[in-house]
């Protein structure tokens, strides 16, 4: 089952790109973190320059990425595959992958201690 929902991401992760052109001219990354009892992300933390996430706005590219995140963080724990909630998906020149972290690995789990 675990390699169905990996196989799962990197085919959500091609389909993304290939929906996506813009994301060929993009080099940076998306930090993500969902608390323990959400199918959802908590909290993003985006690392690119200015013009690049304002391209991703205005085509629609920023909502699409977040509903994917959202999707296989819902699927990693529907499965119980960990880890699940923290990750960094990183985009380079249209090359993209996720890496999934430890928890209290990024420092947006701190919203969750602070809340």
């Amino acid at each position: 089952m675990d390699n169905d929902v990996i196989q799962l991401e990197r085919q959500s992760l091609e389909a993304l790109r290939h929906n996506y052109p813009q994301l060929q001219q993009l080099s940076g990354s998306i930090m993500f973190f969902a608390e323990a009892e959400s199918p959802m992300l908590t909290a993003t933390a985006w690392h690119l320059t200015e013009a690049d996430n304002a391209m991703l706005k205005k085509w629609g590219v920023k909502g699409a990425i977040l509903e994917l995140l959202d999707s296989l963080v819902e699927q990693r724990k529907l499965h119980r595959i960990r880890p699940n909630r923290e990750g960094r998906l990183v985009i380079q020149l249209g090359v993209m992958e996720i890496d999934w972290l430890t928890e209290g690995s990024t420092l947006l789990s701190t919203y969750e201690r602070a809340s």
